[in-house]
């Protein structure tokens, strides 16, 4: 999706929320919309598709009561520009983008780059971090104990004599999370008291 494709794009999110929107090339800003009014004006020659996301992020949250367009200060102008580069990066994953091409995204959104890469670094981060947890639990709910006791039995056939256990050696040795410690601890207990 190129710049202008996005814009159209956008333009058409826009109107989905029954706001009319009306290009003017001699508008002094690149865009702004009033609410209450259902109307979005905007300078073809100035207009990005991150202040469009921007102004459709005060559509969304019917932001009312806003100061200026450079109020940096003001928490709905603060969460416009979060919001916006999060509706931009939807879209550029959804087409196929992802972090690699981050330069890329700024390029075609003319995101902050600063602000885009810091917002972007975050989702990423959670996202990250969401996904291990994820895993890590499908990994213990699938583990059951037969198997560890598998795992075990063929661990101990390795040695003649077994004086100690280290039950981090044999996690790792199986390629198994640390996680599965107490689990294995255990099964080596019940195992050698057995025997």
């Amino acid at each position: 999706m190129n710049k202008q494709e996005l814009i159209e794009y956008l333009l058409l999110e826009m109107e989905k929320y029954n706001i009319h929107i009306t290009s003017d090339e001699c508008f002094p800003k690149n865009a702004m919309v009033n609410i209450k009014r259902k109307l979005m004006i905007y300078n073809p020659a100035k207009i990005t598709a991150f202040k469009i996301a921007h102004e459709l992020s005060h559509v969304i949250n019917k932001d009312i009561c806003r100061g200026s367009e450079n109020d940096t200060i003001n928490p709905q102008e603060v969460r416009a520009n979060h919001e916006a580069i999060l509706i931009l990066w939807e879209i550029f994953e959804a087409n196929g983008g992802n972090y690699e091409y981050f330069n890329v995204f700024v390029d075609i959104t003319e995101s902050p780059f600063e602000l885009a890469e810091m917002i972007i670094k975050n989702e990423y981060l959670e996202m990250h971090e969401a996904i291990t947890e994820i895993f890590e639990n499908e990994i213990k709910v699938s583990l059951n104990k037969q198997e560890m006791h598998d795992y075990i039995i063929d661990y101990i056939s390795y040695f003649d004599v077994l004086e100690t256990i280290n039950v981090y050696h044999f996690l790792d040795r199986y390629h198994l999370s640390h996680s599965f410690y107490d689990m294995a601890e255990k099964e080596f207990q019940q195992l050698l008291e057995a025997g």
